[in-house]
């Protein structure tokens, strides 16, 4: 009967096959101290197959079972018999979901096992009842037996059980869904595009690699003393690096354009190996005169990059809107990216003169300054539109620069750019001003009026600044004059496949920032209704 209580010989109860629990119970001594005193005073929960004499735990009592089974068999005879709980079988899936919450509501189960269980019950549920469950289905079927998972965290399951077998039992759920899943997944699309239609035979070679790699780890430390033990973790960060140097080496690319492809294929889903193989990372002036490539695309990486190569030569110049120093032999162009809604928005073509450095950046901005990493998506920002005659950089500015206005809209130094090149231009510039929060009156007046039209002419009043910021960008401002984006602009930024990466990243950064060195911003953006005077 349902719910019955009986006595089963210790060898007709056999651990459940699809227990999601594949590690050892971190309580595993403690347990095993409780039932070696008192026996097993909580009766397992067992059930059985309609077909089988072999009866197994119900939603939990493996730990318990296992115990027994070891004392048991060194010879302690209180547990030749075990008494239980015995539940009419239900079916594998309702089985495989009451051992799962069981395990989620303790909170000792990791997430590779909670990925396998997942699965498991999916699988078992499909067979049952003859159906195929979506996303949205399984989680609804999850939560009418007591699981509750999101969307989200089941596709991070999903993606885990399908394509990180090898790394499974030493993957986080936050790294699999911040770190893994995103640069794999992108990997795994630019592959597509490529023609590989298995991105396995692409990644399992380095998955095995760090499988190897901590399995060696865990070796070691069953040998070593306690202090010269090593820590057994993943680095996601670096797995997912590998991944990418693993695809660009299968496609024929250097691995610093791989983010670059990723985030082109992400914008437009429609893109062709030919038009990726276009992508180029942007160069400096000063490497190139040089011979040293010197990618200046942010890597995946979110640790932060150091300055060193970036600022050489650059001196402070008490005249930042003039043109810094003469005009240089321009580099080859860049080749157009397609796809998007026109090529003429996908390349901006930059003089070396227009290029150079901020000579308003001093040069001894080293990799410890808080805001180096940000300083240096900024230039590299800067050196795919052309803003190095209005990046001020300010180091009592929350992210250590500020947005000059201008000189002209369509014009850098001497080269004068297109109109659809300007209006690229003039969006990157106003994205930047937006968040550098130069528009709260805390901060603008950091800048001296004799180092920038944006503070002289804010500090002249609504009108003159409408003037010169219109002059400058030809922008929209507001009743109060003050500087205004257009939707089609902040379009642009994003467009553009490798600016559009760009200011992820620098969001990215920012947002780090905040939570590093809070004391570096105001809590509020200030109310001033005579702003910008």
């Amino acid at each position: 009967m349902d719910d019955s209580f009986s006595v089963l010989p210790i060898g007709d109860v056999e651990p459940y096959e699809h227990n999601p629990r594949t590690g050892p119970n971190p309580r595993y001594n403690d347990i095993r101290v409780s039932i070696m005193a008192d026996g097993i005073t909580n009766p397992i929960t067992v059930t059985r197959r309609p077909d089988s004499y072999k009866y197994h735990p119900y939603g939990g009592g493996n730990t318990r079972l296992a115990i027994a089974k070891e004392l048991h068999a060194n010879g302690d005879t209180r547990f030749d018999t075990i008494k239980v709980i015995v539940k009419r079988w239900p079916g594998d899936a309702n089985v495989i979901s009451a051992h799962l919450a069981e395990n989620e509501m303790r909170g000792d189960i990791t997430f590779w096992e909670k990925a396998q269980g997942v699965s498991s019950f999916k699988r078992a549920h499909e067979q049952e009842h003859g159906v195929v469950l979506s996303t949205g289905d399984l989680g609804r079927e999850l939560k009418s037996h007591g699981i509750n998972f999101g969307v989200k965290v089941i596709q991070n399951f999903a993606f885990a059980v399908e394509n990180l077998s090898p790394i499974g039992p030493w993957l986080k759920a936050t790294e699999v869904n911040e770190l893994i899943r995103p640069g794999m997944a992108g990997a795994m699309a630019v592959a597509t595009c490529f023609g590989h239609r298995s991105f396995g035979d692409i990644s399992t070679p380095v998955l095995l690699k760090y499988r190897d790699e901590i399995l060696a780890i865990i070796t070691y430390n069953k040998q070593a003393d306690e202090e010269q033990r090593k820590v057994v973790e993943l680095d996601a960060t670096e797995l997912v690096s590998d991944l990418h140097e693993a695809l660009a080496a299968a496609i024929g690319a250097p691995p610093e354009v791989i983010p670059l492809m990723i985030s082109a294929v992400e914008s437009n889903s429609r893109i062709t190996a030919e038009e990726l193989k276009a992508i180029q990372i942007r160069r400096t002036p000063e490497s190139a005169q040089g011979g040293v490539s010197a990618p200046t695309a942010p890597p995946p990486s979110s640790s932060q990059r150091t300055l060193g190569g970036m600022l050489v030569g650059v001196a402070p110049s008490p005249q930042p809107l003039a043109p810094a120093g003469p005009p240089a032999s321009p580099p080859a162009p860049t080749p157009p990216v397609h796809g998007s809604a026109s090529s003429a928005h996908n390349q901006v073509p930059v003089s070396a003169d227009a290029r150079q450095r901020n000579p308003a950046l001093p040069e001894n901005v080293s990799s410890s300054d808080p805001t180096a990493h940000i300083l240096s998506l900024v230039l590299d920002i800067s050196d795919v539109v052309g803003l190095s005659d209005c990046i001020l950089h300010v180091k009592g500015m929350p992210f250590g620069y500020c947005m000059d206005i201008p000189a002209a809209p369509d014009k850098i130094g001497r080269q004068s750019l297109p109109e659809p090149h300007a209006q690229v231009r003039a969006a990157a510039w106003k994205f930047l001003a937006s968040v550098s929060g130069q528009l709260d009156p805390k901060w603008f007046t950091h800048v001296g009026a004799d180092e920038s039209n944006w503070t002289r002419s804010a500090l002249a009043g609504p009108t003159a600044f409408r003037q010169a910021y219109e002059g400058g960008l030809r922008g929209f401002t507001s009743e109060t004059g003050d500087p205004a984006m257009l939707l089609v602009e902040v379009y642009h930024v994003f467009n553009l496949p490798e600016l559009g990466y760009l200011t992820v990243q620098l969001l990215r950064a920012m947002e780090q920032l905040r939570l590093d060195h809070p004391e570096r911003f105001v809590g509020t953006v200030t109310s001033d209704p005579d702003f910008p005077d």
